[in-house]
């Protein structure tokens, strides 16, 4: 049975770690070997961005990050945080390419297209951890793929919210050959930067079967606060009772306590509603998540009714214009707004 490690079960200090596991001094590499001070994290957004801030400031490890984004660029380097020239340039320094990559991207095509580039002259032993939520077969291909050029590929997407990415707080699901983590310190090490929980899920996937699975069961409890905020509004019920009784009673949910879809509501934890549902996680990558999650249930023979429905609702609110949004913003579109 899988056991949920809270991150300070593993190494509390990835320095003091070193040093037991390499001596005082740290590791000597040759120029083909990976740097155990280096980590590359690629994806700079709502979430990216405040757990490369957090690896970088609260570790002793050499962070080089780089997205697309100038605006996501800018904002690491004021975070201290160093920026590679280009993905190429990630794996460019041949006396230090970094023994770890991390990836935090938008999409199946968006991994696919950086791991090609990475993977192509990725030293052998390098770690790559993907945080983004993708399809498991996704997963599983980049395993296989890299297992041959002697890396390890690790599926470990992540819960939480862009409050957990902020906080350090994430939950961290992972997927990956059981034997080869368990050897890799590092790994544990690094998430515990950036997360309170690691999950260990099974095999290559399994991290991005469990994910889909929970965002699939975040959509329909979103939805339900949404829907049950607006009828309580409608009979005259103050949102903010409304939000107290539920939280006490058996509606309570993150949906409803940390991000909840109401303005009023959120003024006092400052979720994203209070700030015309700006942050969060967007509207678009949840309806990406369910659309994953609904293609899985139909290569499986699995019946997602309530699951297909949700995801038309948020296609019809992303068609709408609402794809950049916090996916509370669904309050607001059942009102026809």
């Amino acid at each position: 049975m899988n056991r949920i490690f809270p991150t300070n079960v593993f190494f509390a200090s990835s320095r003091l770690m070193r040093r037991l596991v390499f001596g005082g001094g740290g590791r000597q590499f040759s120029s083909s070997s990976p740097s155990y001070d280096t980590v590359a994290f690629l994806g700079l957004g709502n979430m990216g961005l405040p757990m490369a801030v957090n690896l970088a400031t609260k570790s002793d490890y050499s962070v080089v990050a780089f997205d697309l984004s100038t605006h996501a660029l800018n904002s690491a380097e004021k975070a201290g945080i160093r920026v590679a020239p280009s993905l190429e340039g990630i794996m460019d320094n041949p006396q230090t390419p970094p023994s770890m990559v991390i990836t935090m991207l938008p999409s199946d095509a968006a991994v696919d297209s950086v791991m090609s580039i990475l993977s192509s002259n990725a030293p052998p032993n390098t770690s790559f951890i993907d945080c983004s939520t993708v399809s498991p077969t996704t997963s599983r291909q980049w395993h296989d793929a890299l297992a041959e050029k002697g890396c390890l590929f690790v599926d470990a997407p992540v819960s939480g919210g862009v409050k957990g990415a902020k906080d350090a707080t994430l939950t961290f699901m992972v997927g990956s050959d059981s034997a080869k983590l368990a050897e890799n310190w590092m790994i544990h090490c690094v998430l515990s930067y950036m997360g309170s929980r690691i999950i260990p899920c099974g095999g290559p996937g399994s991290g991005a079967a469990v994910k889909l699975c929970n965002n699939l069961a975040l959509a329909a409890q979103m939805t339900g606060i949404c829907e049950a905020m607006n009828l309580g509004e409608a009979l005259g019920v103050d949102p903010n009772i409304l939000s107290e009784v539920m939280n006490t009673s058996t509606a309570k949910s993150w949906s409803c306590e940390i991000n909840n879809p109401h303005p009023t509501v959120a003024a006092a934890t400052k979720s994203p509603a209070s700030k015309d549902y700006q942050g969060g996680f967007s509207t678009k990558l949840m309806l990406k998540d369910l659309q994953l999650a609904v293609g899985a249930g139909r290569n499986n023979q699995v019946a997602l009714p309530v699951g297909c429905a949700i995801s038309e609702l948020y296609n019809m609110a992303d068609l709408r214009g609402l794809g950049d949004k916090d996916f509370g913003v669904l309050l607001q579109f059942l009102r026809g707004k």
